[in-house]
């Protein structure tokens, strides 16, 4: 469908990068994009958004998401956002935060009251896929990091129009179950409709969901108002006091679509650099990057002195509790790590100002290059500072402490299964049409049947020039390691195999034989329950998945294999809209499964977990038209049975799915994919199952 690349460039710098950001253009309304430093800085308080207590049983909200004006500068005239609230009224960007309880489920009905155009409809790029609508503009809510039954995921396609006027074709139900059985943690809701969620997110759409669990959290924790989230976000804004969003795109095929948005201006909580006054003691701060695609890298400095600031505890991550806190930033260590967080991550943070005097004040500074890891250092006036902390006389004292023990971290292991999967990119010369997961763009048809219950192994080959942070509805999961991968020599054996992107097939590459020294462990302070990871680019990325509930019950308080499923994808927004989601099912133990493409041999560092006697596999040599392909399996499992060239390109796919204990043939046509007869001569044929591959060549004679 396009040209690409058969050999990845490993971007050293943001020019060269695939997502590298683009030039903005004059706008066809003839606006005229503000300069940010005309702003002046740390002049607005910090707002905090309003809470919603939805920790009683029975509880039941109706959410809006409505159009408003609201200052988000001293400076600047109100802008129009959108924004969630239970009126209009109130409605709010961000929107309100909702405190739930664990194990109290609630109820939330999402409204749409949003007018006919989008406010950012001049940026709207028609050759992006998006829901088509003649009602007004969709919209559907996705609690991000909850157990959540399909119906309620507020996956893309639930999507919906003013009074459900128009509805998307997985949309289900007006009213939302969150059971909210996972452990205490600080997660968040958005905006995740189909074409949309990158521009509807911008306009305003997202909030703070906080699951509690009073009497089974760490003791002794600031509490409000010493806990507060503080939401990162950058925007553009026209001379107008407008957002502004780029129009024009890098190439002719996607006119409008930008490959990464990088603002000039940072908010934090819905304002431009904001400050904070802070008391000689300790707070807690739930971090979130709501960003589109910048990521951060944060650290304290003294205002004046240009010293650095009081160090950060890292007390949390996406799905809760850390065992111990993980010391960053610590003033007396230069080489001590910072505290990097992607779009779509949560860092739940402690930071003591109890040494510092009234008066001293700390700039929140950001060195996180865009994109990430390989572009532009941000600028030093503008995106290099987020926010200022300014300490205040005490008005009592300060009984919290940081317990040096959290929680209980149970670590997963021994999974049943391990899917190899990639990141992708799509280019024309050297200018980005999009980004894939494992080749395949997002309505083909799903390749991952996890099985309810199990534990699986995610090893996900990043192949392009930027970091990614991926997101996985449904679960809470944990970071195994990363580790160097060959991506030139893999990349030619990924192209052989999948000759042509995008596709609705995918034959995945082992890792094996093309990695590079040992695994790296997960940083300290990525070694709680995750629901987004970071991928970097060259690195083979493994993330244990177990397909139940976080607390270990044996199965969900709902039933997750019911339709419409979930989705993964990056967080990037402008790449998780062209193409990088993909659905994925999850099955009841002993279910057919429809797919398992991704289902791979057991990673280099793990011994088989089948021995080689246990499965048998024959291919008749020489083989003619009609003989049989016969293997044999001593338990259930899954099997890919490939045919490739001699020179490595993948031919047909012989078989492929969930097979069962016994005797199986496979019927030998001596045909390619494309349904063409095979020309006679030798061929490799490739079986793999349950830890344990097998290739045999075979003479082709008619």
């Amino acid at each position: 469908m396009s040209t690409r690349r058969a050999i990845p460039r490993l971007a050293a710098i943001a020019a060269l990068s695939l997502f590298a950001l683009s030039g903005i253009a004059s706008p066809a309304c003839a606006q005229t994009v503000l300069d940010p430093l005309s702003l002046a800085k740390y002049v607005d308080p910090l707002p905090i958004p309003a809470a919603i207590d939805a920790t009683m049983p029975g509880s039941f909200l109706e959410i809006g998401a409505y159009q408003i004006q609201q200052k988000l500068h001293r400076d600047l005239p109100p802008t129009t956002v959108y924004g969630y609230g239970l009126t209009e009224a109130t409605a709010t960007y961000p929107g309100p935060t909702i405190v739930a309880r664990h194990n109290v489920p609630i109820q939330i009905r999402w409204t749409n009251h949003l007018p006919m155009t989008h406010i950012l409809d001049y940026a709207i790029d028609p050759t992006i896929m998006k829901a088509e609508t003649s009602t007004g503009v969709p919209i559907t809510t996705h609690v991000h990091g909850a157990e959540v039954e399909p119906q309620s995921d507020g996956g893309p396609m639930t999507w919906f129009t003013k009074d459900f006027a128009e509805t998307g074709p997985d949309f289900t139900n007006e009213v939302h179950t969150y059971v909210n059985t996972q452990l205490a943690s600080t997660i968040w809701y958005h905006d995740h409709a189909f074409g949309y969620t990158r521009h509807n997110v911008y306009a305003g759409l997202a909030g703070y969901y906080l699951i509690t669990d009073p009497g089974n959290e760490p003791p002794g924790l600031p509490e409000a108002p010493y806990d507060m989230g503080l939401a990162f976000q950058d925007r553009m804004f026209t001379t107008e006091g407008q957002l502004w969003y780029p129009n024009v795109g890098v190439t002719s095929v996607h006119p409008k679509w930008i490959p990464e948005f990088f603002g000039n201006v940072i908010l934090v909580n819905g304002k431009v650099w904001p400050y904070l006054n802070v008391e000689p003691r300790k707070y807690r701060f739930r971090m979130l990057n709501g960003s589109q695609a910048r990521f951060y890298s944060l650290a304290l400095m003294e205002r004046v002195r240009s010293t650095p600031g009081p160090a950060f505890y890292q007390i949390g991550t996406d799905g809760g509790y850390l065992a111990e806190p993980v010391l960053l930033n610590d003033p007396a260590n230069v080489h001590s790590p910072r505290l990097v967080i992607a779009p779509g991550e949560r860092a739940d943070v402690v930071i003591d100002f109890s040494a510092y005097p009234p008066g001293t004040e700390f700039l929140l500074r950001n060195t996180a290059k865009a994109p990430y890891p390989m572009g532009d250092a941000p600028d030093g006036q503008t995106t290099g500072q987020v926010m200022l902390f300014r300490v205040v006389p005490s008005t009592g004292p300060d009984n919290s402490v940081i317990p040096p023990a959290l929680a209980t971290v149970t670590r997963l292991t021994n999974p049943t299964v391990t899917r190899t999967m990639t990141l992708n990119e799509r280019l024309l010369g050297d200018d980005p049409l999009g980004a894939l997961l494992n080749g395949m763009p997002y309505d083909a048809p799903a390749t991952e049947y996890p099985v309810l219950g199990t534990t699986e192994m995610w090893e996900i080959a990043n192949l392009t020039g930027d970091t990614h942070p991926i997101h996985i509805h449904l679960v809470q999961f944990q970071l195994l390691n990363r580790q160097k991968l060959n991506a030139r020599r893999y990349q030619m054996a990924f192209d052989a195999a999948n000759p042509s992107l995008p596709s609705d097939t995918y034959v995945p590459v082992a890792v094996g034989p093309y990695l590079k020294g040992k695994p790296t462990p997960a940083d300290a302070n990525e070694r709680g329950w995750k629901d987004t990871f970071r991928m970097n680019p060259g690195e083979v990325t493994r993330v244990l998945v177990r397909w139940a509930p976080q607390d270990e019950s044996p199965s969900f308080a709902f039933d997750a294999t019911a339709e419409p499923g979930y989705v993964w994808h990056c967080h990037i927004l402008e790449h998780e809209e062209n193409d990088m989601m993909r659905p994925f099912h999850v099955v009841a133990p002993g279910a057919a499964m429809a797919g398992g493409a991704s289902v791979n041999t057991a990673p280099a560092f793990t011994p088989a977990s089948v021995a080689d006697g246990a499965i048998a596999f024959r291919a008749s040599n020489p083989a003619v038209v009609g003989s049989n392909l016969r293997f044999s399996l001593t338990r259930a499992g899954s099997v890919a049975l490939d045919l490739f060239s001699v020179a490595g390109q993948h031919v047909a796919t012989l078989a492929s799915g969930w097979y069962a204990a016994g005797d199986h043939n496979v019927s030998w046509t001596a045909r390619a994919r494309s349904g063409e007869p095979l020309a006679n001569g030798v061929y490799v044929v490739r079986f793999r199952s349950d830890g344990v591959e097998r290739a045999q060549k075979m003479v082709l004679v008619r």
